[in-house]
């Protein structure tokens, strides 16, 4: 019986963190902890994390939903970002007992790392034409650059 009650709370408070967290940031959180224990993602979940949010920055029409097995196309763009983060695109430093402010998680990504939003890009470029991969955009080709850009411009997580 108390244990029930135990877990009782402990949902009572992940659910008010949650409504805080999304109040206060008007978005769902890349990681979740309750005020009686925090955990930190693994590796992998913090790369999948980033890219679901980089993913969600690129394709605001998606409202961040899941993806259907069928959408090919938005497969081929996850699959590119997750690449690059897997390669080094997150930093990692180790987070104290109660978590960072806002509940940070215990990884950064470089918001101002141009060089890795460029290769961000370049992988979101050449998964949606493939055909192009190896050929650099030409200065005359104004719609590619300019949608070459718009993936650069919106490769950043926000935190807090």
């Amino acid at each position: 019986m108390q244990n029930q009650h135990l877990q009782s709370i402990s949902k009572f408070f992940t659910l008010s963190t949650l409504a805080m967290t999304i109040a206060c940031t008007g978005s769902i959180p890349l990681i979740l902890s309750s005020p009686s224990s925090v955990h930190a993602e693994t590796r992998q979940q913090s790369v999948d994390s980033v890219t679901d949010w980089l993913f969600g920055n690129l394709n605001p029409g998606l409202n961040r939903r899941r993806l259907q097995h069928y959408e090919h196309g938005y497969i081929r763009e996850w699959n590119a970002i997750r690449r690059v983060i897997d390669q080094g695109g997150l930093r990692y430093s180790k987070v104290g007992p109660n978590g960072g402010a806002c509940g940070e998680p215990d990884w950064t990504f470089p918001n101002k790392d141009e060089a890795l939003k460029e290769r961000l890009a370049d992988a979101v470029f050449h998964s949606r034409y493939p055909g192009r991969r190896g050929a650099p955009i030409r200065p005359n080709e104004r719609a590619a650059m300019r949608e070459w850009v718009k993936i650069k411009n919106s490769m950043s997580v926000a935190y807090c």
